[in-house]
């Protein structure tokens, strides 16, 4: 199924970084599809208007930063960001707060897709952010977490002991050129309720 391309990573704008990006691809083999609750959250989250329409409804202030998911799968999630005036500082870098935006939600979407694998419910909640900004980012900026392992893991352990189980979880923001410009950990805690 083919899905837009994001338009701060379109071709003619630099050097793609991930050429696959614009396909969404299940990574679960197909004897073991995901169900269709998790179909639907990476496919609404992943389709801009309904994306957008759905940040705008419950999280205005991340829709002003008009982000993109580009890649939403059992396995990891990228989130790519604009560089404009809406989130760009008064040194003409992107503001930090935008780029924290959207490394958590780059995290979040992974919890997201592993709560609607799970047939129980569970409560999660962002416990401690941290962030090393490496390089200035002057252009569009595309975070990255590839531990979705990491997340059913905790979502496994979390429903076999009933506590509260916390993961580390880190995401790595690049701009077009392949540079690295932040490197955030975020630390989700996930409870079976």
């Amino acid at each position: 199924m083919q899905r837009r391309r994001s338009t701060c990573f379109q071709r003619g704008r630099g050097p793609n970084i991930n050429e696959d990006r614009m396909l969404y691809k299940d990574t679960m083999n197909t004897s073991e599809r995901a169900p269709w609750t998790a179909r639907v959250v990476a496919g609404a989250l992943t389709t801009r208007p309904v994306a957008q329409a759905v940040l705008w409804a419950r999280m205005p202030l991340l829709a002003v930063v008009s982000p993109s998911v580009d890649v939403l799968n059992a396995s990891r999630c990228e989130v790519a960001i604009p560089f404009g005036w809406r989130n760009r500082n008064i040194f003409g870098t992107m503001y930090f707060a935008a780029s924290m935006m959207a490394a958590e939600m780059t995290t979040g979407g992974l919890v997201l897709f592993h709560n609607a694998l799970r047939p129980e419910k569970f409560s999660y909640i962002v416990r401690h952010i941290s962030a090393d900004f490496v390089k200035p980012a002057k252009s569009a900026v595309r975070f990255e977490c590839v531990q979705g392992e990491e997340v059913a893991a905790a979502f496994e352990e979390a429903a076999r002991t009933g506590e509260r189980v916390n993961r580390l979880l880190e995401v790595v923001g690049r701009r077009a050129d392949g540079v690295e410009t932040a490197r955030v950990k975020v630390e989700w805690s996930i409870r079976a309720s």
